[in-house]
């Protein structure tokens, strides 16, 4: 299943709850992001660039070729290498005061950086093995005044991001080991940060036989998507999501969520693998059931 990958450009320029968060902005699609773009600061989309260590190599070329990324990154503090798996390459630069900065290169998505909070969530997390390479520079989301990278282990699409906003932690999220379509897809098709489900609060973390991440929700009452091999990705919200989380959530007799909430004409109602919980607009009941 493809994913919405657009964003307004012109509007929207962990492991482990409080790590840093990512969310990707932008309406237009990564690969095409305007060539004027291709050496200025922050650089949101994915480029190309050949790759080598030798003198004029793609990291150096754009370093050397964008005044403002050279602001920003200070100067190198180390030789470029190549990754020990291949086809990968970095540089380490002083960056802002505090935070040291990397520019990593691969050759189908070019040259971008990664500093700040956002550099020291992928490195807790283990760095670009874990989270994939950047493949956007570190570049502002559509509210908040936040920041997120874009990332991926292989090809142009994202896989996970982490998203940063003032006065809250940073937080990953991602694809890997969900089949292909996970929760970060998930969010993707929902909108990013500004979608039902809004910022994350968590990582995205492991569990017994699958994944989640917690959100805000649009309405800043609690979101969280689950996914299982066996269910996929599904989001939970608000007053359905309290119930199940005192239940004890994908542990209790409900089990995992099997669609996303939605309208009923008495309310909202989400379907689980065992059962359903039904929200009542009118009384505000929240009731669940293993008959539905």
């Amino acid at each position: 299943m493809q994913h919405n990958l657009f964003r307004h450009s012109a509007r929207r320029i962990g492991i482990g709850a409080g790590a840093v968060s990512i969310v990707a902005a932008g309406l237009f699609p990564l690969s095409a992001a305007p060539a004027a773009a291709q050496y200025g600061w922050p650089l949101c989309g994915v480029t190309s660039a050949p790759q080598t260590l030798a003198a004029g190599s793609a990291i150096d070329d754009r370093y050397h070729s964008d005044p403002a990324l050279r602001d920003l990154l200070g100067a190198p503090t180390g030789p470029e290498r190549e990754s020990e798996e291949g086809g990968v390459f970095l540089r380490d630069y002083a960056g802002p005061p505090g935070w040291p900065a990397i520019l990593y290169s691969r050759a189908d998505t070019g040259v971008h950086e990664v500093h700040g909070l956002i550099k020291e969530t992928m490195w807790n997390a283990g760095g670009h093995r874990a989270t994939g390479v950047p493949i956007t520079d570190e570049c502002p989301t559509a509210e908040s005044g936040g920041r997120y990278n874009h990332f991926s282990r292989g090809g142009t699409t994202p896989e996970s991001s982490i998203y940063w906003r003032p006065g809250e932690a940073a937080h990953w999220v991602h694809d890997y080991g969900q089949n292909g379509y996970g929760i970060h897809a998930k969010w993707a098709d929902s909108g990013w940060e500004t979608g039902r489900y809004g910022w994350p609060t968590t990582n995205t973390m492991s569990l017994d036989n699958g994944t989640y991440t917690h959100f805000t929700g649009d309405d800043q009452q609690g979101a969280s998507i689950y996914w299982s091999p066996d269910t996929g990705p599904h989001g939970v919200n608000g007053r359905i999501r309290d119930r199940w989380a005192a239940l004890g959530w994908e542990r209790s007799y409900l089990g995992y969520p099997v669609t996303d909430e939605y309208d009923t004409p008495t309310g909202k109602r989400s379907d689980f693998t065992y059962g359903c919980i039904t929200w009542n607009r009118t009384t505000g009941a929240v009731i669940d059931s293993a008959t539905c």
